[in-house]
Protein backbone atom coordinates (compact mmCIF):
# COMPACT_ATOMS: atom_id res chain seq x y z
CA UNK A 1 0.00 0.00 0.00
CA UNK A 2 1.77 3.14 -1.19
CA UNK A 3 2.37 6.23 0.90
CA UNK A 4 1.51 9.58 -0.66
CA UNK A 5 4.84 11.44 -0.42
CA UNK A 6 3.09 14.81 -0.76
CA UNK A 7 1.60 14.39 2.72
CA UNK A 8 3.73 15.39 5.72
CA UNK A 9 3.12 12.67 8.33
CA UNK A 10 6.03 13.55 10.64
CA UNK A 11 5.41 14.36 14.32
CA UNK A 12 7.65 15.37 17.22
CA UNK A 13 7.81 13.66 20.62
CA UNK A 14 10.32 15.80 22.43
CA UNK A 15 13.71 14.55 21.26
CA UNK A 16 12.12 11.88 19.08
CA UNK A 17 11.03 12.68 15.55
CA UNK A 18 8.65 10.09 14.09
CA UNK A 19 8.07 9.70 10.37
CA UNK A 20 4.37 9.18 11.14
CA UNK A 21 2.21 9.06 14.30
CA UNK A 22 1.49 5.31 14.24
CA UNK A 23 3.16 3.05 16.81
CA UNK A 24 2.59 -0.67 17.24
CA UNK A 25 1.90 -1.19 20.94
CA UNK A 26 3.46 -3.84 23.17
CA UNK A 27 2.11 -7.36 23.59
CA UNK A 28 2.57 -11.00 22.67
CA UNK A 29 2.20 -10.08 19.00
CA UNK A 30 5.65 -8.42 19.14
CA UNK A 31 7.51 -10.98 21.23
CA UNK A 32 9.92 -12.13 18.50
CA UNK A 33 12.43 -10.39 16.27
CA UNK A 34 10.44 -11.46 13.22
CA UNK A 35 7.30 -9.82 14.62
CA UNK A 36 9.13 -6.59 15.45
CA UNK A 37 10.33 -6.40 11.87
CA UNK A 38 6.85 -7.19 10.54
CA UNK A 39 5.36 -4.25 12.45
CA UNK A 40 7.94 -1.93 10.92
CA UNK A 41 7.40 -3.43 7.47
CA UNK A 42 3.71 -2.52 7.84
CA UNK A 43 4.68 1.14 8.12
CA UNK A 44 4.72 1.82 11.87
CA UNK A 45 7.14 4.56 12.86
CA UNK A 46 7.93 2.64 16.03
CA UNK A 47 7.08 -0.63 17.72
CA UNK A 48 7.06 -1.09 21.48
CA UNK A 49 8.44 -4.56 22.12
CA UNK A 50 6.92 -7.03 24.56
CA UNK A 51 7.77 -5.86 28.07
CA UNK A 52 10.73 -7.10 30.04
CA UNK A 53 10.62 -6.97 33.81
CA UNK A 54 11.15 -9.29 36.75
CA UNK A 55 13.83 -11.71 35.50
CA UNK A 56 13.02 -14.51 37.96
CA UNK A 57 11.93 -17.90 36.68
CA UNK A 58 8.55 -17.59 38.42
CA UNK A 59 7.86 -14.30 36.65
CA UNK A 60 8.72 -15.77 33.25
CA UNK A 61 6.39 -18.71 33.90
CA UNK A 62 3.41 -16.37 34.14
CA UNK A 63 3.27 -16.31 30.34
CA UNK A 64 2.66 -20.07 30.38
CA UNK A 65 -0.73 -19.38 31.97
CA UNK A 66 -1.76 -16.66 29.51
CA UNK A 67 -5.32 -16.81 28.17
CA UNK A 68 -7.38 -14.69 25.81
CA UNK A 69 -11.05 -14.20 24.99
CA UNK A 70 -12.51 -12.13 22.15
CA UNK A 71 -15.87 -10.72 23.21
CA UNK A 72 -18.74 -9.52 21.04
CA UNK A 73 -20.82 -6.50 22.15
CA UNK A 74 -23.31 -8.94 23.76
CA UNK A 75 -20.38 -10.42 25.79
CA UNK A 76 -20.45 -13.80 24.06
CA UNK A 77 -17.09 -15.14 22.92
CA UNK A 78 -16.14 -14.69 19.28
CA UNK A 79 -13.84 -17.05 17.37
CA UNK A 80 -10.22 -15.95 17.24
CA UNK A 81 -9.25 -13.99 14.16
CA UNK A 82 -9.78 -10.52 12.76
CA UNK A 83 -12.06 -8.80 15.23
CA UNK A 84 -15.06 -6.91 13.81
CA UNK A 85 -15.93 -3.45 15.15
CA UNK A 86 -17.10 -3.52 18.72
CA UNK A 87 -15.10 -6.61 19.69
CA UNK A 88 -13.20 -6.42 22.98
CA UNK A 89 -10.28 -8.44 24.32
CA UNK A 90 -10.16 -9.90 27.83
CA UNK A 91 -6.83 -11.48 28.60
CA UNK A 92 -4.42 -12.76 31.21
CA UNK A 93 -0.83 -12.14 30.20
CA UNK A 94 2.74 -12.28 31.46
CA UNK A 95 6.29 -11.14 30.81
CA UNK A 96 8.78 -12.15 28.14
CA UNK A 97 9.68 -15.81 28.65
CA UNK A 98 13.06 -15.43 26.93
CA UNK A 99 16.13 -14.97 29.19
CA UNK A 100 16.76 -11.28 29.76
CA UNK A 101 20.16 -10.97 28.08
CA UNK A 102 18.92 -12.80 25.00
CA UNK A 103 15.82 -10.57 24.69
CA UNK A 104 17.89 -7.41 25.24
CA UNK A 105 20.20 -8.51 22.41
CA UNK A 106 17.17 -9.02 20.16
CA UNK A 107 15.92 -5.53 20.99
CA UNK A 108 19.26 -3.90 20.29
CA UNK A 109 19.64 -5.72 16.98
CA UNK A 110 16.07 -4.93 15.94
CA UNK A 111 16.45 -1.26 16.84
CA UNK A 112 19.61 -0.95 14.77
CA UNK A 113 17.70 -2.36 11.83
CA UNK A 114 14.79 -0.02 12.57
CA UNK A 115 17.12 2.99 12.46
CA UNK A 116 17.92 2.11 8.86
CA UNK A 117 14.20 2.59 8.13
CA UNK A 118 13.90 5.86 10.04
CA UNK A 119 11.99 4.00 12.76
CA UNK A 120 12.40 2.75 16.33
CA UNK A 121 12.09 -0.41 18.37
CA UNK A 122 11.19 0.80 21.86
CA UNK A 123 12.25 -1.19 24.91
CA UNK A 124 9.33 -1.61 27.32
CA UNK A 125 10.43 -1.86 30.96
CA UNK A 126 7.84 -3.33 33.34
CA UNK A 127 9.48 -3.50 36.78
CA UNK A 128 8.42 -5.07 40.05
CA UNK A 129 10.20 -2.44 42.21
CA UNK A 130 11.49 1.10 41.79
CA UNK A 131 15.13 -0.03 42.03
CA UNK A 132 14.54 -2.73 39.44
CA UNK A 133 13.11 -0.15 37.02
CA UNK A 134 16.45 1.65 36.87
CA UNK A 135 18.44 -1.57 36.65
CA UNK A 136 16.42 -3.00 33.76
CA UNK A 137 16.21 0.32 31.89
CA UNK A 138 20.00 0.66 32.05
CA UNK A 139 20.56 -2.88 30.77
CA UNK A 140 18.12 -2.39 27.90
CA UNK A 141 19.76 0.93 27.02
CA UNK A 142 23.22 -0.64 27.17
CA UNK A 143 22.02 -3.22 24.64
CA UNK A 144 21.73 -0.39 22.12
CA UNK A 145 18.03 0.44 22.39
CA UNK A 146 17.62 4.17 21.77
CA UNK A 147 14.21 4.75 23.36
CA UNK A 148 12.75 3.36 26.61
CA UNK A 149 9.11 3.13 27.64
CA UNK A 150 8.79 2.81 31.41
CA UNK A 151 5.50 1.02 31.93
CA UNK A 152 3.95 1.95 35.28
CA UNK A 153 0.44 1.11 34.14
CA UNK A 154 0.23 -2.68 33.82
CA UNK A 155 -3.34 -3.76 34.65
CA UNK A 156 -2.18 -7.25 35.66
CA UNK A 157 -0.21 -5.84 38.59
CA UNK A 158 -3.04 -6.44 41.05
CA UNK A 159 -3.05 -10.17 40.22
CA UNK A 160 0.61 -10.87 39.44
CA UNK A 161 2.00 -11.76 42.89
CA UNK A 162 4.37 -8.79 43.16
CA UNK A 163 6.07 -9.50 39.82
CA UNK A 164 4.64 -6.32 38.24
CA UNK A 165 4.50 -2.77 39.60
CA UNK A 166 1.66 -0.38 38.88
CA UNK A 167 1.86 3.14 40.27
CA UNK A 168 -1.16 5.30 41.05
CA UNK A 169 0.35 8.11 43.15
CA UNK A 170 2.24 11.11 41.72
CA UNK A 171 5.02 10.99 44.33
CA UNK A 172 5.75 7.35 43.53
CA UNK A 173 5.76 8.06 39.79
CA UNK A 174 8.23 10.88 40.36
CA UNK A 175 10.52 8.71 42.47
CA UNK A 176 10.73 5.92 39.89
CA UNK A 177 11.22 8.28 36.94
CA UNK A 178 13.98 10.07 38.85
CA UNK A 179 15.82 6.78 39.45
CA UNK A 180 15.53 5.77 35.80
CA UNK A 181 16.57 9.17 34.51
CA UNK A 182 19.76 9.01 36.57
CA UNK A 183 20.98 6.02 34.57
CA UNK A 184 19.30 6.49 31.17
CA UNK A 185 20.09 9.56 29.09
CA UNK A 186 18.10 8.71 25.97
CA UNK A 187 14.42 9.41 25.23
CA UNK A 188 12.14 8.19 28.02
CA UNK A 189 8.37 7.73 27.79
CA UNK A 190 6.41 6.91 30.95
CA UNK A 191 3.24 4.88 30.48
CA UNK A 192 0.60 5.71 33.10
CA UNK A 193 -2.46 3.92 34.41
CA UNK A 194 -6.01 4.93 33.58
CA UNK A 195 -7.20 3.79 37.02
CA UNK A 196 -5.60 6.59 39.04
CA UNK A 197 -7.82 9.31 40.45
CA UNK A 198 -5.93 12.02 38.55
CA UNK A 199 -3.94 10.85 35.52
CA UNK A 200 -2.82 14.39 34.68
CA UNK A 201 -1.17 14.64 38.09
CA UNK A 202 0.82 11.47 37.32
CA UNK A 203 1.88 13.00 34.00
CA UNK A 204 3.02 16.17 35.77
CA UNK A 205 5.14 14.15 38.20
CA UNK A 206 6.73 12.20 35.33
CA UNK A 207 7.57 15.40 33.45
CA UNK A 208 9.06 17.08 36.53
CA UNK A 209 11.52 14.20 36.98
CA UNK A 210 12.71 14.10 33.39
CA UNK A 211 10.28 12.14 31.23
CA UNK A 212 10.42 13.24 27.59
CA UNK A 213 6.82 12.15 27.01
CA UNK A 214 3.98 10.25 28.66
CA UNK A 215 1.82 7.44 27.32
CA UNK A 216 -1.88 7.60 28.24
CA UNK A 217 -3.37 5.28 29.29
CA UNK A 218 -2.86 1.65 30.29
CA UNK A 219 -5.80 -0.76 30.13
CA UNK A 220 -8.27 -1.47 32.90
CA UNK A 221 -8.94 -4.74 34.69
CA UNK A 222 -12.28 -6.45 34.20
CA UNK A 223 -14.35 -9.43 35.26
CA UNK A 224 -16.91 -11.37 33.24
CA UNK A 225 -19.02 -14.36 34.32
CA UNK A 226 -20.18 -16.91 31.73
CA UNK A 227 -23.94 -17.52 32.18
CA UNK A 228 -23.62 -20.93 30.53
CA UNK A 229 -21.03 -22.36 32.88
CA UNK A 230 -21.46 -20.10 35.89
CA UNK A 231 -17.69 -19.63 35.94
CA UNK A 232 -15.55 -16.57 35.20
CA UNK A 233 -14.39 -16.21 31.61
CA UNK A 234 -10.67 -17.12 31.69
CA UNK A 235 -11.30 -18.36 35.28
CA UNK A 236 -9.70 -15.13 36.54
CA UNK A 237 -9.87 -11.38 36.38
CA UNK A 238 -8.31 -10.00 33.20
CA UNK A 239 -7.07 -6.93 31.39
CA UNK A 240 -9.82 -5.50 29.22
CA UNK A 241 -9.47 -3.42 26.06
CA UNK A 242 -11.36 -2.44 22.95
CA UNK A 243 -12.85 0.44 21.02
CA UNK A 244 -15.13 1.32 23.96
CA UNK A 245 -12.04 2.73 25.72
CA UNK A 246 -11.49 5.50 23.19
CA UNK A 247 -13.60 8.35 24.68
CA UNK A 248 -12.36 7.53 28.19
CA UNK A 249 -8.72 7.64 27.09
CA UNK A 250 -9.19 10.79 25.03
CA UNK A 251 -10.65 12.60 28.04
CA UNK A 252 -7.41 12.13 29.99
CA UNK A 253 -5.27 13.04 26.99
CA UNK A 254 -7.20 16.29 26.52
CA UNK A 255 -7.23 17.02 30.26
CA UNK A 256 -3.48 16.49 30.48
CA UNK A 257 -2.80 18.75 27.50
CA UNK A 258 -5.00 21.50 28.92
CA UNK A 259 -3.44 21.28 32.37
CA UNK A 260 0.24 20.86 31.43
CA UNK A 261 0.38 22.57 28.04
CA UNK A 262 1.47 21.41 24.63
CA UNK A 263 5.15 21.18 25.65
CA UNK A 264 4.67 17.71 27.16
CA UNK A 265 4.30 15.27 24.25
CA UNK A 266 1.65 12.58 24.71
CA UNK A 267 1.54 9.11 23.21
CA UNK A 268 -2.04 7.86 23.13
CA UNK A 269 -3.08 4.27 23.70
CA UNK A 270 -6.37 2.60 24.57
CA UNK A 271 -9.15 2.22 22.04
CA UNK A 272 -7.53 3.08 18.70
CA UNK A 273 -8.42 0.52 16.03
CA UNK A 274 -8.19 2.32 12.68
CA UNK A 275 -6.97 5.41 10.86
CA UNK A 276 -9.93 7.54 11.90
CA UNK A 277 -9.24 6.67 15.53
CA UNK A 278 -5.64 7.80 15.03
CA UNK A 279 -7.03 11.13 13.85
CA UNK A 280 -9.29 11.35 16.91
CA UNK A 281 -6.29 10.80 19.17
CA UNK A 282 -4.31 13.50 17.38
CA UNK A 283 -7.15 15.98 17.72
CA UNK A 284 -7.41 15.19 21.45
CA UNK A 285 -3.75 16.07 21.98
CA UNK A 286 -1.69 12.94 21.34
CA UNK A 287 1.28 13.34 19.01
CA UNK A 288 1.58 9.60 18.39
CA UNK A 289 -0.79 6.67 18.85
CA UNK A 290 -0.21 3.06 19.81
CA UNK A 291 -2.44 0.45 18.19
CA UNK A 292 -2.30 -2.71 20.27
CA UNK A 293 -5.48 -4.76 20.69
CA UNK A 294 -6.46 -4.12 17.08
CA UNK A 295 -3.09 -5.42 15.86
CA UNK A 296 -3.14 -8.36 18.23
CA UNK A 297 -6.54 -9.45 16.94
CA UNK A 298 -6.28 -8.32 13.32
CA UNK A 299 -2.63 -8.65 12.42
CA UNK A 300 -0.04 -6.17 11.19
CA UNK A 301 -2.19 -5.24 8.19
CA UNK A 302 -4.16 -3.08 10.67
CA UNK A 303 -1.13 -0.78 10.89
CA UNK A 304 -0.82 -0.55 7.13
CA UNK A 305 -4.49 0.29 6.69
CA UNK A 306 -4.46 2.87 9.49
CA UNK A 307 -1.49 4.60 7.88
CA UNK A 308 -3.21 4.63 4.48
CA UNK A 309 -6.42 6.06 5.95
CA UNK A 310 -4.52 8.74 7.87
CA UNK A 311 -2.57 9.70 4.76
CA UNK A 312 -5.73 10.01 2.70
CA UNK A 313 -7.44 12.14 5.34
CA UNK A 314 -4.50 14.54 5.46
CA UNK A 315 -4.19 14.61 1.68
CA UNK A 316 -7.84 15.57 1.31
CA UNK A 317 -7.39 18.42 3.78
CA UNK A 318 -4.01 19.54 2.53
CA UNK A 319 -2.45 19.65 5.98
CA UNK A 320 0.40 17.93 7.88
CA UNK A 321 -0.27 15.48 10.71
CA UNK A 322 1.29 17.82 13.27
CA UNK A 323 -1.40 20.45 12.60
CA UNK A 324 -4.07 18.11 14.00
CA UNK A 325 -2.47 17.71 17.41
CA UNK A 326 -4.67 19.15 20.16
CA UNK A 327 -7.13 21.00 17.92
CA UNK A 328 -10.20 19.50 19.62
CA UNK A 329 -8.71 19.63 23.12
CA UNK A 330 -7.91 23.32 22.74
CA UNK A 331 -11.53 23.99 21.77
CA UNK A 332 -13.05 22.34 24.87
CA UNK A 333 -15.47 24.55 26.80
CA UNK A 334 -16.25 24.27 30.48
CA UNK A 335 -19.87 23.52 31.36
CA UNK A 336 -20.25 27.14 32.46
CA UNK A 337 -18.85 28.43 29.16
CA UNK A 338 -21.03 26.07 27.17
CA UNK A 339 -24.14 27.28 28.97
CA UNK A 340 -23.36 30.83 27.87
CA UNK A 341 -22.74 29.86 24.28
CA UNK A 342 -25.45 31.10 21.96
CA UNK A 343 -27.54 28.28 20.55
CA UNK A 344 -27.38 28.41 16.77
Amino acid sequence: MGRDVSVDLAVELGRVRLKNPIICGSGEHVMTEQALNAALDAGAAAVVAKSVGDTSENARRQLDGAAYALLRPDWTQAPWGEAPPGTSLLNRSGLVAMPFDRWAAVLGRADRRAAERDAYVVGSVLPSTAAQAAEIALRVSDAGVRWIELNLSAPHATEANDHILRVEEPAAVGEIVRLVRRVVSGPLTVKLTSEAADVAALAHAAREEGADSVCLCGRRMGFLPDPGTGRPVLDTFGAFGGSWELPLTLRWIAKTRLRLGSELPIVGTGGARCGMDVIRFLLAGASAIQLTTAVYTGGFAVLEQALADLTEHLRERGMPASDLVGVAADAVLSYAEASRTEVR
